[in-house]
């Protein structure tokens, strides 16, 4: 950690220490209300979040997957997916900002003991990792231009990323390279680092929160234990944790899909919706089970990764969380759009929601997930790509 980092951690209010998931869903329901509060100012301003990031970082949140041999709660996927949703039902670009992170929280399970215990101890601060993973113009995750070259006891990074989600605010950076074997590296750069850009430009009509811009790294020298090779780990643990990442997606678009329930109750109280509320209401709980659901069936397989069903069990519900949550938030904010008139005082937020929904749901076509569905339950089939990258064989998934 660099010398302006450390000053930055030890200028900060110490975070809070959650350990049970009573104290988590407290610590969500109370950041939401207060991102409630400038929510809406933040989109309509596109001013960067600061204040509202370092509420979460103080509010323990961040640090509720790591584990109890490091000091955390280790308190599971449910309850993870309990804190999106709540976040989410305040402001879907706000709760998307730490989805990323708390992948790179699992990805330290494959870090060197004492790189980890740091890490760790950075997350029980407070601390955020951001991400700088995608690229323009890739055909897929592993298909990538940034490079990772040895250089003495370090390694030297070179590329550009973008749809960067949270890295211009976080406290780390971590960035996906690729080694000359081939594999790719997962490296850990604190945001201050030498030749790392974070640039606000990210210009879109949702999610203008996230600040979802574009990363340079230049040149940029990392110490060779703050370098991960997460490709060797686990299969089966690393699907699990995939899916478990990728249900926060579902997860915030099933809390959105509740906010447009809310919405829609505070303008029926006044007056005719011309839409079944009723539907709406079910539809939305229904989207909110099935994410909790899927969390439950990958704490299944997290506890025993070798249990091949488990997993793509695991792995399927998500993309079931994943085809409900995708088709329906967006689907709802815009059958409210209709009956809601825009001088309602609740027609600004709803605007809000439209957009960020539909944001949202564009990194990820809700087609794909229900094939991925179909396919498995017809044909016995996952994905070959995502089977493929398991260790699972597409044809058969044995």
């Amino acid at each position: 950690m660099s010398a302006q980092t450390a000053q930055r951690r030890q200028s900060e209010p110490a975070a809070a220490l959650l350990s049970s998931p009573d104290e988590a869903i407290d610590a969500a329901q109370r950041l939401a209300a207060s991102w409630n509060r400038t929510a809406a100012d933040i989109d309509t301003t596109r001013r960067i979040p600061v204040a509202e990031l370092a509420e979460l970082g103080r509010s323990g949140l961040l640090a509720i997957s790591v584990p109890k041999s490091h000091g955390g709660p280790d308190l599971g996927v449910e309850t993870l997916m309990r804190v999106f949703l709540i976040l989410a039902q305040t402001d879907t670009a706000l709760a998307q900002i730490p989805q990323n992170h708390f992948d790179f929280v699992d990805t330290l399970n494959y870090a060197e003991p004492e790189t980890a215990a740091y890490l760790y101890g950075e997350l029980m601060a407070g601390a955020r990792f951001g991400n700088a993973i995608a690229e323009p113009g890739r055909k897929s995750r592993a298909d990538l231009a940034t490079t990772i070259v040895e250089d003495g006891d370090d390694y030297l990074i070179n590329g550009k990323k973008f749809f960067c989600t949270g890295a211009l605010t976080a406290d780390w950076v971590p960035v996906h390279a690729k080694h000359a074997d081939g594999r790719i590296r997962t490296a850990y750069l604190p945001r201050d680092a030498n030749g790392l850009d974070m640039q606000a430009d990210w210009d879109a009509f949702g999610q203008r929160a996230t600040f979802s811009g574009t990363t340079i790294i230049d040149n940029v020298r990392v110490p060779r234990p703050f370098v991960i090779d997460r490709t060797l780990g686990h299969p089966g643990l690393l699907a699990a944790q995939f899916a478990g990442n990728q249900l926060i997606h579902a997860a915030i678009e099933a809390g959105s899909a509740l906010s447009a329930v809310r919405i829609a109750g505070e303008v029926a109280a006044r007056t005719s919706l011309g839409i079944s509320l009723t539907e709406l209401t079910v539809r939305a709980e229904a989207a909110r089970a099935l994410v909790l659901r899927s969390a439950r069936k990958i704490d299944a397989a997290l506890a025993d990764p070798d249990d091949r069903v488990a997993v793509i069990t695991a792995m399927i519900g998500t993309d079931q969380a994943k085809s409900l949550a995708y088709e329906l938030a967006p689907a709802a904010a815009n059958e409210l759009s209709y009956a809601i008139p825009a001088d309602e005082p609740e027609a600004a937020e709803l605007e809000r929601l439209w957009r960020n929904v539909r944001t949202h749901t564009l990194h990820d076509p809700v087609r794909w997930r229900q094939h991925f569905v179909g396919d498995f339950h017809l044909n016995n089939r996952l994905a070959a790509d995502v089977a493929t990258r398991f260790g699972f064989n597409p044809a058969n998934n044995s």
